[in-house]
């Protein structure tokens, strides 16, 4: 019988000669180099046939990384379209692989001291650039969650932004932003208005843009003029200047004015789209001066107006009312504007705003400020060459939404006194200059043109 401890170091020995034997290396079997070649060809071939990306596949990664550089931007969005894989692929290249130099970040910005504005060529080419980035970011990123996909976007306006570069002199000339906006619009063309109020709100929060609104509408006008220039450039040149319809303007413009009262989204709409020189906005200009023909009308109100209609355009946020108010709340800000002002942007408004409004001040009694409106519209009518028909038929409307005969005879006089009282004040009060003559000479012939046009109406049996 063999004791148990023999057996013990027995059964030792024998799992120590089984663990050596197993690690003893073996001999390499004999294979042939052309059954080697048959298999690699083989393998390969499967690999090509079985492979998302065909002959891509068999490819290392750099290598193919190394071909995508050498095509275009336009080539890379066509292949995030041809299959899963492929695309998967552009966006890695594209994360990995910066396709936007420093070199053409620099261009975009003003870096020269000549002033001098780019031409229209250069700016194309730029933008068309852009675009076409846009549709590659767009076509990517098409599985991403919209989180997602405007964290690249931020990423992008980072770049570009012209406060985070010191070599942009000039912000006037500088495209950056006209670039980024084109960018933007393309990646985010067929989001529905959810998804859109979503891109506005993270770029707004990204660039803190909205505090500096806060700032400018809550101060005095002009005393944030470097801010308030800002903001007009950065709204315009990425929202608004790109849109391509009245319907997506309007939205982009009500993103804008939505957050703010009536007040403030008067005086915002003026900064947006009021004159400007040389980096400026020109808070007082329509309250001191008014402009002398057609094209400079157009040059003064012609934005603004066309700013107006837009938001007409979209009752789905703004009402008559609305309008009326926003109108009224301009014309009075940062003073009373001349009433040859307010008639210029009225008329430029269109019948529509501009009958709502004055039927607005005829119903609410305001005949002294209605009069001194349709006044001013005889004189600026007869400045720009206008037929006095368009007064008339104004007269009409207003006469019309008057509720008595006593109102309606009450306007009339305050229409005739206020003629009255703007030529006897030009007389008593105007400078003896050629620029005084010429508002007398104006104001007496709109006065002797409605006076015919009445007698044409009244005496119309008569005269035909």
């Amino acid at each position: 019988m063999i004791p148990p401890r023999a057996k013990h170091f027995a059964s030792q020995r024998t799992t120590i000669k089984m663990d050596i034997k197993y690690y003893l290396p073996c001999k390499k079997t004999r294979r042939s180099y052309r059954l080697e070649v048959k298999e690699k060809e083989e393998h390969k071939f499967k690999t090509i046939r079985r492979g998302p990306l065909g002959y891509f596949d068999i490819l290392p990664l750099e290598l193919k990384f190394l071909i995508l550089k050498y095509l275009r931007i336009e080539d890379l969005s066509i292949l995030t379209i041809a299959s899963k894989s492929m695309r998967n692929l552009i966006e890695g290249f594209r994360v990995t692989h910066p396709i936007v130099q420093k070199n053409l970040l620099h261009e975009l910005h003003d870096t020269k001291n000549d002033c001098k504005p780019r031409t229209i060529e250069s700016q194309q080419k730029h933008i068309q650039l852009f675009q076409k980035l846009g549709l590659l970011l767009k076509r990517s990123t098409c599985l991403y969650a919209t989180r997602d996909r405007l964290k690249f976007i931020n990423e992008f306006l980072t770049k570009m932004l012209c406060w985070n570069t010191e070599k942009c002199r000039n912000r006037s000339h500088c495209i950056a932003l006209i670039c980024f906006g084109k960018f933007f619009l393309t990646v985010i063309a067929g989001w529905d208005d959810t998804e859109c109020e979503k891109a506005f709100d993270a770029i707004c929060q990204h660039t803190c843009v909205l505090k500096n609104v806060k700032l400018v509408v809550t101060a005095k006008s002009g005393t944030h003029l470097k801010v308030e220039y800002d903001i007009r450039v950065f709204f315009r040149r990425i929202f608004l200047d790109q849109c391509n319809s009245v319907q997506e303007r309007s939205f982009w413009l009500s993103c804008v004015l939505r957050p703010w009262p009536i007040f403030h989204q008067a005086r915002l709409l003026f900064l947006l789209y009021g004159p400007a020189l040389d980096d400026e906005i020109l808070w007082f200009e329509h309250c001191e001066n008014t402009p002398e023909n057609a094209e400079q009308s157009t040059q003064h109100f012609g934005e603004l107006a066309n700013a107006v209609q837009i938001l007409h355009c979209y009752p789905q946020e703004w009402s008559e009312d609305d309008i009326i108010s926003v109108l009224d709340e301009i014309t009075s800000y940062p003073d009373e504007w001349l009433a040859e002002n307010v008639a210029h942007l009225l008329i430029l408004c269109g019948d529509s705003i501009t009958t709502k409004l004055l039927v607005s001040k005829a119903i609410n009694g305001r005949m002294v400020e209605l009069a001194s409106i349709t006044t001013s519209f005889c004189l600026v009518c007869v400045k720009n060459d206008f037929s006095l028909s368009y007064v008339v038929m104004m007269m009409q409307k207003i006469l019309e939404a008057m509720d008595s005969n006593k109102d309606r005879l009450n306007f009339c006089n305050s229409f005739t006194e206020m003629f009255r009282e703007v030529i006897m004040d030009s007389h008593e009060f105007g400078d003896n200059d050629q620029g005084h003559e010429n508002d007398m000479f104006f104001m007496v012939t709109a006065l002797s043109e409605f006076t015919k046009k009445m007698f044409q109406m009244a005496f119309k049996s008569i005269l035909s």
